[in-house]
């Protein structure tokens, strides 16, 4: 085969044609599709990174809202078991002092009952030491016991001597009343107009009104002084005193 220098000159000039027409109209396009390519690859991958960022962001936002979240969560649990505890406190108090005042008003309540029962007790024994005394000295009660408590009345009168009040009293009344256990005799009765005459020197009648439960012994009555010389008002003196040294003691 001959080599023929136009030939190949032909074909060089074909190859660079083909390369212009190649790079006309096909490089060319290719390459800025390409580029637009690289450019929109690129373009999504700064999308993407922002996104990324974006997304580390929220995350890292989110974690910090956890976290306050949390503190929050601990403060307000310290928060709420301090009230709880403090309410706790203040219930407990005051039930104790609720139980203090119960147990206070139970104990004053069971006090009173207790000075009740024993105020019961002491005057249920007072009125039968009373009775009792009553019903002994009843048995000794005879005219001999009387005469000598009509005696002690006739000398309590003479003490009296000297009242002007009294004197004036019985004169104007004129009368002195005699309570008497036993029926007393005329000149018992004599004895006593003597006493009142000697003591205010004033003359007066004798009423005499007998009266058993006296027991013995007399009750004068001189205008609006009483002279008690009676067994029944000896022992009422003697449950005063008794009734006033047990509740003194009590």
């Amino acid at each position: 085969m001959e080599f023929n220098p136009l030939t190949y000159v032909f074909e060089i000039l074909n190859f660079f044609v083909l390369l212009w027409i190649l790079k006309r109209l096909l490089y060319n396009p290719v390459i800025s599709v390409l580029k637009r390519r690289k450019e929109l690859i690129e373009e999504k991958l700064r999308e993407a990174e922002e996104v990324r960022k974006e997304v580390e962001n929220l995350r890292k936002e989110r974690e910090d809202l956890l976290s306050r979240i949390e503190e929050i969560k601990r403060d307000k649990l310290t928060e709420v078991t301090k009230e709880v505890q403090e309410e706790r406190e203040r219930l407990y108090e005051r039930m104790r002092e609720e139980l203090d005042a119960e147990r206070k008003k139970f104990l004053e309540s069971l006090e009173r009952e207790r000075e009740e029962v024993l105020r019961e007790i002491k005057e249920e024994t007072l009125r039968s030491a009373l009775a009792f005394t009553s019903k002994f000295l009843t048995g000794f009660a005879d005219e001999h016991l009387h005469s000598k408590l009509y005696e002690l009345a006739l000398e309590s009168m003479k003490s009296l001597r000297g009242d002007e009040v009294l004197k004036g009293e019985i004169s104007s009344s004129g009368t002195v009343v005699i309570e008497t256990a036993f029926p007393i005799t005329k000149g018992e009765i004599e004895d006593l107009r003597n006493v009142v005459k000697d003591a205010f020197g004033v003359d007066v009648n004798v009423r005499e009104e007998v009266r058993k439960d006296l027991i013995a012994g007399v009750r004068v009555h001189l205008a609006s002084k009483i002279v008690d010389a009676s067994l029944e008002g000896q022992l009422k003196v003697l449950e005063d005193l008794t009734r006033e040294k047990v509740e003194s003691e009590g």
